[in-house]
């Protein structure tokens, strides 16, 4: 239906519009920046977790490599005890072939050999004497090959010795950088931590800010409402054949306030938007369609230039890009530039501005009066 506006009421009109215009676009400018700094401060919090997840993973990663060098310095030292217990047992048997040593020396020297005497008398000490060949062509064969066994045994016990406790001194070393390194990420990891609990506090409060903005945006919305259905405004003069409206469907909606939103709901339990409509309108007795999309083309159109001529009870439509063929959403309008409806997952029966929404989302595609 298309109307042409007298002077007057054109001049009204845009009087209205123009009011409209500016109480609304500061609460849409409120509303955009709080959010856009909800969001940039949660984007710069989801950064500083995945930092933090980074550095509790090198953490790992630098306790991993500290309980490695621990495991070999640990195994080091097991060996070290091992290669003691080995060397004392080295020591005794070269005591032992010593000992015999001497007793088959004493025993030559005690059946008067002289040139045993004149051997002995030429060393200076044990060892010079065992290496003296013609001492050893005066003792057995297997003597010798003992002397030389144990000799050997000791001195490669005794050379495995200083080989592990030159490995000890460096693993030791190495546990102590790896130590190093592990307290550095803990107090790294430690920093990040208080990082991100600092933004998540700072979220929270953004967050209740915004909550305590709604609330009275809510509340000014609620207000504003019930100032409507108080003072219904005057119906335009060239409403023309739309009928009457109802203003107890809008009375009856508020009574559903808070109703969660439930995706094919359509009872008081929980409902989607084209399903509070229809048990709103089923209360007073007028049956609607099942959705948005087909609640669109039933009863009297009123264009989307031609808020002026909404009524309480009226159905107020939404489409994705402002197309008419793509409409998604339906609430009721309950005056005073206000709506009532179910908004989607996550949310709950409430008021909203439709001046705000027209002017922020451009997605408002007219109305139908039942």
């Amino acid at each position: 239906m298309h109307r042409t506006f007298g002077r007057t009421a054109t001049s009204a009109f845009m009087s209205a519009a123009l009011v409209i215009a500016l109480v609304c676009a500061p609460l849409t400018a409120a509303g955009a920046s709080s959010t856009a700094k909800i969001r940039a401060k949660k984007a710069e919090a989801a950064a500083a977790d995945t930092k933090l997840q980074d550095l509790n993973a090198d953490l790992e990663l630098k306790q991993t490599d500290l309980q490695a060098v621990n495991d070999v310095l640990t195994a080091t030292r097991v060996d070290i005890a091992a290669n003691e217990t080995q060397l004392a047992a080295a020591e005794a048997r070269l005591a032992d072939s010593q000992a015999v040593l001497g007793a088959r020396a004493d025993a030559i020297y005690r059946g008067g050999n002289a040139e045993f005497l004149n051997v002995l008398l030429g060393t200076t000490d044990f060892d010079d004497f065992v290496s003296r060949l013609d001492l050893l062509n005066l003792i057995t064969t297997s003597d010798a090959e003992l002397v030389a066994r144990v000799t050997v045994d000791r001195d490669g016990v005794a050379q495995a010795r200083t080989a592990l406790l030159n490995r000890e001194s460096e693993e030791v070393a190495l546990r102590a950088e790896a130590q190093a390194r592990e307290a550095a990420v803990k107090v790294a990891v430690d920093r990040q931590k208080a990082y991100v609990a600092s933004l998540t506090a700072q979220i929270k409060k953004l967050i209740k800010a915004e909550e305590d903005r709604l609330a009275k945006v809510a509340a000014d919305l609620a207000r504003r409402a019930e100032e409507a259905a108080k003072h219904p405004s005057p119906r335009p003069s060239d409403a023309g054949s739309l009928g009457p409206s109802h203003p107890e469907a809008a009375a009856e909606a508020k009574k559903y306030l808070g109703v969660p939103y439930l995706w094919g709901g359509t009872t008081p339990s929980g409902f989607d938007c084209s399903g509070f409509v229809r048990y709103v309108y089923e209360k007073i007795g007028l049956t609607l369609p099942r959705t948005s999309r087909v609640q669109f083309t039933c009863g009297q159109f009123i264009s989307p230039a031609r808020t002026d001529l909404l009524e309480p009870g009226d159905l107020v439509f939404f489409a994705y890009g402002g197309d008419p063929g793509q409409v998604h959403h339906v609430g009721m309008y309950v005056g005073g530039g206000v709506f009532i409806h179910a908004p989607g997952t996550g949310g709950h029966v409430q008021y909203s501005s439709l001046t705000d929404r027209i002017s922020s989302r451009q997605d408002y595609v007219g109305a139908v009066r039942p």
